[in-house]
């Protein structure tokens, strides 16, 4: 009866924004509701449409592929899937004929902090006077965000801040020894404890990096025991610097540290002080390029952000690794080892850059050398590719969502849906290769499969969060907005809203595993643990309906662990986040008090209010229902609904965005948990 009525009140003529606010239409041009809020009406040509999802038209196309496969192999003239995935990893427009998503007349804050550019005032004992908080900067957004809401809450500068406090967490006094000067070769650990702390700096950074050949590296080390050290050292200095890179890290990954130095800053300080004159290093070539690729990365992971950003990916241009080297000239071996390391330090610069908030140091239209492994490539290899696709799908969300001024509605939805595609081609990478390479096997959650997983997760959260941040910036500035006003705005935003929840949901419940690989020195848990749990407090404080506080109490307990292992750095963000934690709870109590209006993400998809065919569309769950069925069938799924990869769901969200009358009755994107 319910549904009788609801169609009876639906007209056959309806305007793009009613239909993408699900409300009614009186069907004139311009319509009641587009005059009364004094935004442009449109109208869709033809109404009259049948609509089917991406993931149909898939499995069609899969199964065109195999029949013509078992025809002699002819070649498919039909949608592929270059048509509409870049191999690159980058988001490419897709499905064309549908209507975009560009009706909307409302905006949004994808950075809801206005030009000038911030600053705060630099505490630490060097000359700079000033820190610019970056735009894109999770840490820098932290700021901003205490700095905003201590003003509106207290309308006073939050000097006592903790992360307004900068204090250099492990101090690092750095000396250099004279060019002339034969390098110390006493106080290093016996060659079976060399091995060991090797073997540990390769379980834990080669999973996710290539930072030199193994095999060649354990040949010279053992070379270096057994042979005339003095005598190696003299000849190849960098090596050297590389071996004591390498027992700083195996030493920091065993044993953390429990003083106010690093962990393994013995070997690193050793290292650094061996370090040639920067005007000469680039001459060292590849072995420079890795040396500096390792400095860096110890540097980022004792929060000497500033520092790690030295020159290892320029050397690497100058030596022409962005490009496709010649196998003929320099061997198969050179160029893949070359080529892999390309691509690690193109991960690194990434990370680094986003968590700074600059930009990429390389341009992707200047990259040549192939990102997709070879058909006979290694586990370590498909991992290293796929990271390489997800930092560079980061940067582009950085480029291109992260703006100063508002963006309409609209023209952000149409952004997110390209990378959301993007994302749905790198699910179907990831299950694919679950499906592959551990079907039958015990290894279902290698440390580089999860490192990805939680790397997908993260652009997730990077891409969904302006729309959070933009309702809380309006919300507690600006309570006028009537009820109506509020649902104009998050009925078509609210699936992609629930995403980014259910992802920051998804991270923590992966890092709070107990399963032993919780990364204590490497700083990229810390930091997805860090941006979940912020992401979620807004989203809590925002829709306290449709969240607990379980998130905060999981994500302290992961913080806790680090800290008791002796991660500083922990320490200190476990402060920042607590204290923004209280002004968001200070927040929600001043908006309690003073009757704000409670903003609620609904509770069940919207497919209640369009499971029908009145427009004469055909419900493209059911045409899918089959499909889904049979994928439920295999042992994968239960895997990758673990770890929260779902190439189905992207598509679905793609599809909705693109086509707001498409049922959505089988996708429930909200964290489990959630009534």
């Amino acid at each position: 009866m319910q549904t009788d009525r609801r169609k009876a009140r639906r007209t056959s003529n309806a305007c793009i924004a009613c239909r993408h606010s699900k409300i009614k239409c009186s069907g004139n041009e311009p319509c009641n509701n587009c005059q009364r809020r004094m935004i442009h009406c449109e109208f869709a040509e033809g109404v009259n449409k049948i609509i089917v999802s991406e993931r149909y038209l898939r499995e069609l196309e899969r199964q065109v592929q195999e029949h013509q496969k078992n025809n002699h192999n002819v070649p498919s003239p039909s949608l592929s899937q270059s048509d509409t995935i870049d191999t690159a990893g980058m988001p490419l427009d897709v499905a064309e004929e549908s209507p975009p998503a560009t009706g909307y007349a409302r905006s949004i804050w994808t950075n809801p902090f206005t030009l000038p550019s911030t600053t705060i005032k630099n505490t630490k004992p060097n000359r700079r006077h000033w820190i610019w908080l970056a735009p894109s900067s999770t840490w820098s957004f932290t700021a901003r965000l205490t700095i905003m809401m201590t003003e509106k809450l207290h309308n006073k500068y939050p000097d006592h801040a903790p992360v307004l406090l900068e204090r250099e967490i492990y101090p690092l006094q750095l000396s250099r020894c004279a060019a002339n000067d034969p390098p110390d070769t006493s106080r290093l650990p016996s060659l079976d404890h060399a091995l060991y702390l090797f073997n540990i700096a390769k379980f834990h950074l080669g999973q996710n990096y290539q930072f030199f050949n193994e095999g060649l590296f354990v040949s010279r080390l053992r070379e270096f025991y057994h042979g005339d050290a003095a005598s190696i050292v003299n000849e190849d200095r960098l090596w050297f610097i590389q071996l004591l890179l390498v027992f700083a890290f195996g030493t920091a990954f065993r044993l953390g540290s429990r003083n106010k130095d690093p962990p393994g800053s013995t070997f690193f300080v050793r290292a650094m002080s061996l370090m040639p004159e920067h005007i000469s290093l680039w001459k060292h070539s590849v072995v420079a390029i890795e040396v500096l690729a390792l400095a860096g990365l110890y540097l980022y992971s004792i929060d000497q952000r500033e520092a790690a950003h030295i020159y290892a990916i320029r050397i690497a241009q100058f030596e022409g690794l962005h490009t496709q080297l010649p196998d003929d000239q320099l061997g198969a071996e050179t160029v893949t080892r070359c080529r892999n390391l390309w691509w690690t330090l193109y991960i690194m610069d990434s990370h680094f850059s986003s968590s700074v908030g600059l930009p990429t140091t390389t341009q992707d239209s200047d990259i040549s050398t192939s990102i997709e492994p070879s058909s006979r490539c290694s586990h370590k290899e498909v991992i290293l590719s796929l990271q390489a696709k997800l930092s560079r799908l980061l940067s582009f969300i950085m480029a291109t969502v992260y703006k100063s001024e508002k963006t309409q509605l609209g023209v952000f939805l149409d952004t997110t849906r390209s990378i959301l595609h993007s994302l749905a081609g790198h699910a179907e990478e990831v299950e694919r290769m679950v499906h592959s390479r551990f079907r039958n096997s015990v290894d279902r959650t290698p440390n580089g499969t999860r490192h990805i997983t939680l790397l997908y997760h993260q652009c997730v959260i990077v891409a969904t969060r302006p729309l959070l941040l933009s309702v809380l910036k309006e919300w507690f500035e600006n309570d006028s907005h009537e009820r109506e006003d509020w649902q104009d705005f998050l009925t078509p935003t609210e699936t992609l809203i629930s995403i980014g929840i259910k992802s920051a949901d998804k991270t923590l419940q992966i890092l709070s595993e107990d399963d032993g690989l919780l990364e204590v020195f490497l700083p990229y848990d810390l930091e997805f643990t860090y941006a979940a749990t912020l992401h979620l407090a807004i989203a809590n404080t925002l829709f306290p309906k449709g969240n607990d506080h379980a998130y905060s109490q999981k994500a302290h307990l992961i913080l806790d662990e680090m800290i008791a292992k002796g991660n500083k750095v922990a320490e200190v963000r476990k402060a920042e986040l607590s204290h923004l934690e209280a002004l968001l709870e200070q927040l929600a109590a001043r908006a309690k008090s003073q009757g704000f209006q409670t903003l609620t993400l609904s509770n069940s998809p919207r497919a209640e209010q369009e499971n029908h065919t009145g427009d004469g569309e055909i419900n493209a769950s059911v045409i899918e229902s089959e499909a889904l069925r049979t994928d439920a069938l295999s042992s994968d799924i239960e895997f990758l609904n673990d770890i929260g990869i779902s190439s189905y769901e992207f598509y679905s969200i793609v599809d909705q965005i693109a086509n707001p009358d498409l049922p959505f009755s089988i996708l429930d994107s909200r964290p489990s948990g959630e009534s």
